[in-house]
Order: structure tokens, then C-alpha cells, then sequence
């Protein structure tokens, strides 16, 4: 993910290989945060996924 620096909420961001639009930064956070359900497997550093 290809996320400025300072994104918000509402802030557009785009796939950093092709560009594609992927959504909005806060409903990427609550749409990751939903789907590892507190797993603790995972975490979202700087638009990196990241294995714990």
C-alpha cells in the first residue's frame, strides 16, 4: 500500500505495484482489524503486513 505521510481517515490510498485505488485509510485499519479478530498473528505497520 502506498500510504502518505500523515494519511487520515478519509485519506485515498492506492496499491504501490499498479496504483490501483484500494480505499480509504480508515476503513482499510477496521477492515484488517476485523478480519485477524484479535488473532495477534498479524500486524499493519506503514501499510505492511507484517507476521508477529
Amino acid at each position: 500500500m502506498d500510504i502518505p505521510e500523515g494519511a487520515e481517515e478519509h485519506t485515498p490510498i492506492h496499491c504501490s505495484k499498479c496504483g490501483g485505488y484500494l480505499g480509504e485509510w480508515g476503513a482499510l485499519q477496521d477492515d484488517f482489524y476485523a478480519q485477524t479478530r484479535g488473532a495477534e498473528a498479524f500486524d499493519l505497520n506503514n501499510g505492511n503486513i507484517t507476521k508477529k
